[in-house]
């Protein structure tokens, strides 16, 4: 039996793996800095939120949020437009360009982890993926979280099966 140390070791070299080939892999597309492709990929899967709640989403403050989204409207990657709920918000939304960059974002983040899983026999995957969906589902029981937890995924694919992250949230 390993000691929890050695798994928590082997845990941390994964992430730290899958991390850094994820960010490689998508640097590979222009340049961006991640946090600039996260904010996009972010705002695609939650149009129409505020520059606020991507702020929390990325960890960023509220300026440093409003200077990143000034860089994506300027590229022409998201557009403000004024909130249907309170007319004092602005709320954003990726553009036709925004969302064709999101596919490109998100196909070279699967195609890094595609290299991992390519060594799994299918039944190694269906185990991996369900100790996965333990571990995801008890990382966080707040909503800001688990969109800061899922702000480079493919939420498209999770909608559908039920995102394990987003099991037991509190609303934002």
């Amino acid at each position: 039996m390993k000691d929890e140390k050695y798994i928590s070791n082997l845990i941390g070299a994964f992430a730290t793996s899958v991390s850094t080939a994820i960010e490689s892999q998508i640097s590979e597309l222009g340049g961006r800095s991640l946090s600039h492709e996260a904010a996009l990929v972010a705002i695609h899967n939650h149009p129409n939120e505020t520059i606020d709640v991507l702020s929390k989403v990325l960890g960023l403050t509220h300026s440093g949020a409003v200077r990143l989204i000034n860089t994506l409207e300027q590229e022409g990657l998201i557009a403000r437009k004024k909130s249907v709920q309170d007319a004092r918000s602005v709320v954003l939304c990726t553009t036709q360009e925004g969302s064709e960059r999101v596919a490109e974002i998100l196909s070279s983040r699967e195609a890094a982890i595609v290299k991992v899983l390519d060594h799994f026999s299918e039944e190694q995957k269906q185990s991996f993926t369900k100790l996965l969906e333990v571990a995801m589902g008890n990382l966080t029981d707040k909503q800001s979280e688990a969109r800061r937890i899922c702000r480079l995924c493919n939420e498209g694919v999770c909608r559908k099966l039920g995102c394990p992250v987003e099991g037991s949230i509190k609303p934002l």
